[in-house]
């Protein structure tokens, strides 16, 4: 069994439309914010800049949290779980997006040669 084309149709609907590139585009933004905010701003109390890189991800980092939270009960989740179900919750929703979008979009009909009278109107106009 060749998994070959169906992990290219998922990276297709992933990265390869529009929808799913504004959305990834959007998230590296605010993780960004985030890292920026967290590196070379000084704060008193704790800072939200991270809050957008969540909204963007909802709702699928949710189950992500809550099974983390089942598996480290005591000592909470680690960061690098934190940071991993943030990636896994973008692609996933991208995912999700471009499956919308393949589904709004749907298949254009294929445009071939109008058979009229005998005429091929492609060519000869619509004789």
């Amino acid at each position: 069994m060749n998994t070959t084309p169906r992990l290219r149709g998922l990276a297709r609907l992933t990265f390869g439309n529009p929808v799913s590139l504004v959305y990834l585009a959007l998230v590296a933004a605010a993780v960004l914010f985030a890292l920026v905010d967290l590196v070379f701003v000084e704060h008193q109390d704790a800072s939200f800049a991270g809050i957008w890189a969540v909204l963007l991800t909802a709702p699928t980092i949710f189950p992500l949290w809550f099974a983390g939270d089942a598996l480290w009960s005591r000592t909470g989740s680690p960061s690098w779980y934190l940071v991993l179900t943030l990636v896994v919750a973008a692609l996933v929703n991208a995912l999700l997006l471009g499956l919308v979008h393949r589904g709004l979009r749907g298949r254009p009909a294929q445009r071939g040669a109008v058979v009229s009278g005998g005429w091929h109107t492609q060519r000869h106009g619509d004789h």
